[in-house]
């Protein structure tokens, strides 16, 4: 952790500073660089620091508090404290000594870690100067991954056993995959890439799972924890992450002062979660009203609609403590989520980290994940059925053309060295599953010119297209819909980074029961503190979710055109909600990008429109110090 910083000087010095800032925005939306810093001199970090104290949750001290298991301990010693906070920060320090004039917080989506937001990041940041810090959230369950394996795969990936080519079995990212993976004799690919096809480093040996030293000394296998180990996690709902969340408000608001922004925002289901805490009552005192929307200065949702009304039947009092009683015991039901889509989401975590590994250091062999047991279930088994590279396996798992999951999607080129065929498949969107050409399917990137389009390609037609035009948007009165000329533009390296280092981009556990049952109430729990209210006059209850009608900040929404926000009115359900002056409601749609492009994409249209909204948001402060 680290002390926060005092914002610092007087009112004739910050105005100085806003004045540089908002004179290096404008410039940055006229396209120049003159005011940017040196690349090398941007500085993303990993900063722990306490959090809420919960007092259920193992390190809290109290009475209460839930033992942590055996797993926990051998994963975090004999003592854990898991009332933390972890961010992501991405900051340039410009030598002044002045504080940052703004602190952008941005909540990640569903089943996303802090640093699936580095590649936005690190242009807002370059793009002011250093005057803007973005701190990206990783939810506490991330503190419960075991990623020795893939801190070892990484730490040696450059060595020369890793970039032999074939890689020799010594290679450091198939140790760390090993870790994870045992090898089991089964051939859902036949003979790829060989007849033991979940060899892991092709050595024709099945080897057993690997075992690697931890930071305690201790030569182990990995720790994955079971539902039972981590019942505390009932207690973890959303009231919990939001006062973790208050603390870095504040934190922020003690560094840029008065006079400067502390904004929050997310991405996808990160657009719920931040909303929310807007429309959130901090204050215990059912008399008083301390409102998540009065701490912060504006909002950014990112391919995301923002929280809506909730559940048509929301859980009475008895039902929600009943909830929590049995999440809470142990062989209740699963407090954090076991699978997506039938794959166990810690092995999707353990595998996916490796694997991206091996992409970005090996693109062209064989696909690891392609040779582990997660390849052999769920739906990785229907999409990546074509043996291919490390790097084609990206974009056959996440590409906006071969991926069937909207909340999957990326535009990151093509592949087209194979049969490509058109597939529709209940309750999936529209998708291209690849075929094997006798060899490895291979990519080509985003910004290949030889992509191919439709017309004169036909989309439906081997090999498909890269490029399509979706048509106009809806009609009025009608659903959104994916409209736009289709366009490529996020690079494979860049979305790879956001998966592996300082820390990861999946969070391998997600707190499912308490959070669920908490975003049942959707924008209004005022019928559950009622309730509480009936039940003890000095109690608002678990969940205090009141104030979404009052909610007054601006707020800045952008969507994709192919993405889950394709439209405008997209966010009108939110926008209808919230006591926003319209002026202050803005919607950008990007054309053709889909779901994960708006934080990944490279010269990202994203990040000139959040450039113009700070920048009058700054404008509106320095007035107001005048």
């Amino acid at each position: 952790g680290q002390a926060p910083r005092r914002a610092r000087g007087g009112p004739a010095m910050m105005r100085r500073g806003l004045l540089v800032l908002l004179a290096c925005a404008s410039l940055a939306l006229q396209g120049a660089t003159t005011c940017n810093p040196p690349a090398g001199a941007l500085d993303q970090s990993l900063v722990h620091q306490p959090g809420f104290l919960e007092i259920h949750t193992p390190g809290s001290g109290d009475p209460a508090e839930i033992a942590p298991s055996a797993a926990v301990t051998t994963l975090l010693g004999p003592t854990p404290d898991l009332n933390r906070i972890t961010t992501v920060r991405t900051r340039y320090d410009n030598g002044s000594g002045d504080p940052p004039r703004a602190i952008l917080i941005l909540i990640p989506g569903f089943l996303g870690g802090g640093t699936t937001f580095d590649p936005i990041a690190r242009d807002l940041v370059r793009k002011f100067n250093g005057s803007i810090e973005v701190w990206a959230v990783d939810r506490r369950p991330n503190q419960l991954e075991d990623r020795i394996g893939a801190d070892f795969a990484v730490a040696g990936a450059a060595s020369a056993d890793c970039m032999a080519s074939p890689p020799l079995p010594s290679c450091s990212i198939f140790v760390g995959a090993q870790f994870y993976s045992a090898d089991v004799d089964a051939a859902p690919l036949g003979d790829f890439p060989g007849p033991k096809d979940l060899d892991l480093d092709l050595d024709g040996v099945l080897d057993p799972q690997g075992t690697l030293v931890d930071g305690f000394g201790v030569n182990r296998g990995p720790v994955v924890l079971a539902q039972d180990d981590a019942r505390f996690m009932a207690h973890w709902g959303l009231d919990t992450y939001f006062r973790d969340w208050k603390l870095l408000v504040e934190e922020a608001r003690a560094i840029v002062g008065g006079s400067g922004l502390v904004l929050m925002g997310g991405h996808s289901q990160g657009t719920t979660w931040s909303s929310t805490f807007a429309a959130y009552d901090f204050d215990p005192d059912p008399a008083v009203i301390e409102a998540g929307y009065t701490m912060i200065d504006g909002l950014i949702l990112l391919e995301g609609g923002g929280v809506g009304s909730g559940d048509t039947t929301k859980p009475t009092r008895a039902e929600y403590l009943s909830t929590v009683d049995m999440l809470d015991d142990p062989a209740g039901p699963d407090v954090f989520l076991s699978d997506f889509s039938g794959i166990p989401l810690q092995a999707l975590g353990t595998s996916g980290e490796v694997s991206a590994i091996a992409a970005f250091f090996q693109p062209g062999e064989p696909s690891l994940v392609q040779r582990t047991p997660t390849f052999g279930s769920g739906i990785v088994s229907i999409l990546l059925g074509a043996p291919a590279t490390n790097r084609a396996v990206v974009g056959l798992f996440l590409d906006d053309d071969f991926s069937p999951i909207g909340a999957f999607r990326a535009s990151l080129g093509f592949s087209d060295d194979g049969i490509n065929n058109f597939a529709v498949l209940p309750g999936l969107l529209p998708f291209y599953l690849a075929a094997g050409n006798g060899g490895l399917r291979t990519w080509k990137e985003f910004d290949d010119p030889t992509l191919p389009t439709c017309p004169p390609n036909v989309a439906t037609v081997s090999p498909g297209c890269a490029i399509v035009d979706n048509g106009p948007p809806s009609a009025p009165g009608a659903n959104p819909k994916t409209n736009g000329v289709e366009v490529e533009v996020t690079s494979i390296d860049d979305f790879l980074k956001t998966q592996f280092g300082k820390a990861n981009g999946f969070e391998w556990y997600f707190v499912s029961g308490r959070v669920f049952l908490d975003f049942s109430y959707g924008n209004d729990s005022s019928g559950l503190v009622a309730e509480s209210l009936l039940a003890d006059p000095t109690d608002e209850g678990p969940l205090v979710v009141t104030q979404n009608a009052n909610v007054d900040v601006p707020v800045l929404a952008i969507g994709g055109s192919n993405g889950l926000t394709p439209e405008a009115k997209s966010f009108d359900g939110y926008f209808g909600s919230i006591a926003t002056a319209a002026a202050d409601k803005r919607a950008v749609i990007l054309e053709g990008h889909a779901h994960l492009d708006p934080i990944n994409a490279t010269n990202n249209p994203a990040v000139p429109v959040i450039v113009d909204f700070v920048t009058e948001l700054l404008q509106r402060k320095l007035l107001a110090t005048f």
